[in-house]
């Protein structure tokens, strides 16, 4: 009782005190949906107080905001620059940047409750701020340099929603977590609502005068989203049962997670083909050894090769300063990948000058890209494709390397059979497996459009702290979920998280997870789907068909049924008002029955959200809704 009335009445400094302590839980490198509900609920409660009071002092929200999702990656983000002040502003600034974008979507979210017409469905009106915060962040990430990466999306907790992702992408689950904020928020209000209520009744029994009263509960319901709670009868109000039908539609889309299986697909079957790899991470080279780190690696490639066909070297494996060195080492990988029969995806560092030999000196000739070459066994044809990082760290990369505008390839290549597969089983290879990949951070934006469906994402990566590393392979396995392909995250980074991720066809879940020191190599072996060999005719997910076109279509229709369901809530309380005798709008005869016999089951499961019916509010105490 005693917090409830502390919070209604200082609700400004209430709010922003638990906007730090949510905001530190809520906003680490993998925020999850729990916590970043809750805080985006309490947002909502305060939002009033926020556009109430002078437009300055949403100043302290935003530095609250900011200062606990820094503090939240404190670790990661002092270590990403040389500097750790440095590391800290940056990561102060940018907190506050996604705070203020965060803010954008409550703002309109308040003013749409506050000044929309009362010809608006209140459906549409407490469905508007979920639709507005998919979309932003749609936008704002769309724009970002580092993409997903340090937004608000949750990447942890979403197992429930994670079905969405081919269909929807992390909008989906941007829905998913605001719909939850407007549920924890109508509930939130409602137990304020009850302290405001009970100190008016207090006051009224002390002999309070009724202007006294009205300044009372003004004063208390300052902050407070009321979701007609508040009101002089206490009768079933729309925006009740618009709140009860987004919390139904939100467990609602939860049931199918029930029915999709998290086991990956079997290694060995008729409709799949069973697929080795390995990550090479060799042990770390000291100073005055006379090894090369492509000695390195290539020794250790050769050490895993006979468990793996695909083998993949983690970013920046090896460096080269000119052509010839770049020429020398495909010679060198290419020998290896005939030798054991592998393919091997080489991952590396040259000038952005291609690599010549020029030394002409300029900005250009100091630069590097960032790329990786598949070499395969094939002597007509050694390298399979080459590609070069899109998405730029900002700073620690931005500056000192070029990014490329090429969009991630495409290929096929011809998998042998295993060789402990039976001889009969064999007259299907070999088999063709779709192969495309990014690096690292390009895995915190969707992927481009590609022509059909991959079966395999090559992603090499190098990340400087743990959370990051887990951060960026959480990203990963969004990526792969919405192509429905499986990941290779192979990250040489201290402390790194690496395994293979994503979908096996119409089979949702982790395949495999290994975390590594960054000095272990590791081999995993799964199974991807099959269908005869048509890789022309694999489908691709609705996501990489319509990417965010697709993902805004489906809002429309989720939206499109909560409207629904609501004019049918609707025709059923009218229904059950009709058969206890009181005024309907024009209820069929024929559907009186069926509303009589749910009416009652409706309006348990009603009051449980907003409290049971009471008796009138004495008339000298009116109250009006804020909304």
């Amino acid at each position: 009782m005693a917090l409830k009335r502390h919070i209604t009445a200082h609700p400004y400094l209430a709010y922003n005190a638990l906007v730090l302590p949510l905001s530190y839980v809520a906003l680490s490198s993998t925020p999850s949906l729990p916590s970043v509900s809750l805080l985006q609920g309490v947002l909502i409660l305060q939002s009033t107080a926020i556009l109430n009071r002078s437009p300055w002092q949403i100043a302290p929200l935003i530095f609250n905001l900011a200062l606990g999702s820094t503090l939240a990656t404190l670790s990661a983000s002092t270590t990403a620059l040389s500097s750790p002040v440095s590391s800290f502003v940056v990561s102060l600034v940018r907190g506050a940047l996604f705070s203020i974008f965060a803010l954008i979507p409550l703002g309109i979210r308040r003013m749409i409750t506050r000044q929309a017409s009362t010809s608006w469905s209140p459906w549409f009106k407490i469905a508007a701020f979920p639709a507005l915060w998919a979309g932003t962040w749609m936008l704002v990430t769309s724009a970002s340099p580092v993409g997903r990466l340090g937004s608000w999306t949750p990447l942890l907790g979403d197992e429930g929603y994670r079905w969405m992702r081919p269909y929807m992408g992390l909008a989906g689950v941007d829905f998913v977590v605001a719909g939850w904020a407007e549920v924890i928020a109508g509930l939130g209000g409602m137990w304020l609502q009850g302290s405001a209520d009970e100190e008016v009744e207090e006051s009224h029994h002390n002999g309070q005068a009724p202007h006294e009263q009205q300044s009372l509960i003004d004063h208390q319901h300052n902050g407070v989203e009321e979701y007609g709670a508040i009101q002089q009868q206490r009768t079933w109000r729309p925006r009740s049962y618009a709140l009860l039908i987004l919390a139904g539609l939100l467990f609602s889309l939860g049931i199918p997670s029930y029915h999709v299986s998290l086991l990956p697909l079997p290694v060995y079957s008729e409709s799949t083909t069973p697929v080795s790899v390995a990550c090479v991470l060799p042990p770390h080279r000291s100073p005055d050894s006379p090894k090369t780190p492509l000695d390195l690696y290539i020794a250790e490639t050769r050490a895993v090769a006979p468990r793996a066909k695909i083998v993949l070297w983690p970013e920046g494996a090896v460096s080269f300063r000119t052509s010839t060195e770049r020429k020398h080492a495909i010679e060198l990988v290419k020998n290896t990948t005939q030798g054991n029969k592998v393919w091997i995806g080489m991952s590396f560092e040259e000038p952005a000058n291609n690599g010549s030999d020029d030394k002409d000196g300029g900005h250009r000739a100091k630069l590097v890209r960032n790329g990786m070459a598949l070499i395969s066994p094939d002597p007509k044809e050694p390298v399979v494709f080459e590609y070069f990082k899109r998405n730029l760290v900002p700073i620690a990369e931005s500056f000192s390397q070029v990014a490329s505008h090429d969009n991630p390839p495409l290929s096929t290549i011809p998998l042998p059979a295993p060789p402990t597969l039976p001889k009969p089983e064999r007259r299907s290879y070999p088999r063709p497996l779709s192969l495309t990949t990014s690096i690292c951070l390009d895995f915190s934006q969707p992927f481009p459009s590609l022509p059909h469906h991959p079966d395999l994402i090559l992603a090499p990566a190098r990340t400087w702290h743990p959370s990051i590393g887990l951060a960026m392979a959480s990203l990963a396995a969004a990526r792969g979920d919405e192509l429905g392909a499986s990941v290779l995250w192979c990250d040489g980074g201290s402390g790194a998280v690496n395994g293979v991720y994503g979908y096996g066809r119409g089979n949702g879940g982790l395949l495999v997870e290994e975390v590594g020191n960054g000095g272990k190599s590791w081999v995993a072996s799964f199974g991807v789907p099959y269908n005869g060999g048509k890789d022309e005719e694999r489908p691709k997910t609705l996501y990489a068909w319509g990417g965010n076109y697709a993902a805004l279509g489906l809002l429309a229709v989720i939206l499109g049924a909560g409207w629904a369901a609501e004019g049918a809530f609707e025709k059923l309380i009218a229904g059950g008002a009709l058969e206890e005798g009181g005024e309907g709008d024009g209820f069929q005869l024929e559907h009186v029955r069926i509303g009589s016999l749910i009416y009652p089951v409706v309006g348990r499961v009603i009051g449980y959200f907003r409290g049971q019916r009471q008796p009138e509010r004495r008339s000298e105490v009116p109250v009006s809704s804020l909304i």
